[in-house]
């Protein structure tokens, strides 16, 4: 699988390397974005994109009496591979 397959299906050692790159590449831009989001206490968010998990950990950072629910498409973004 070349490397830029991996951003589509992250697998092995290459996938583990795109999702932490996923995660620091867009790092700045969605703290930027996540300044301006007011959520109330009840809120829900659904986070249905790309990339290794760093933008719920945000919001569940924010709102820590959130009900945690998730879904992962990848063994590798479960933690099993």
């Amino acid at each position: 699988m070349s490397f830029f397959e991996n951003t589509r299906k992250p697998v092995g050692l290459g996938g583990k390397l795109m999702v932490a790159m996923m995660n620091l590449g867009h790092g700045p831009v969605a703290r930027w974005g996540l300044r301006f989001l007011r959520l109330a206490p009840n809120a829900k968010v659904l986070d249905c994109g790309c990339g290794g998990g760093a933008n719920i950990k945000r919001l569940l950072k924010k709102m820590p009496a959130w009900r945690r629910q998730g879904h992962r498409l990848f063994a590798r973004q479960r933690g099993e591979g």
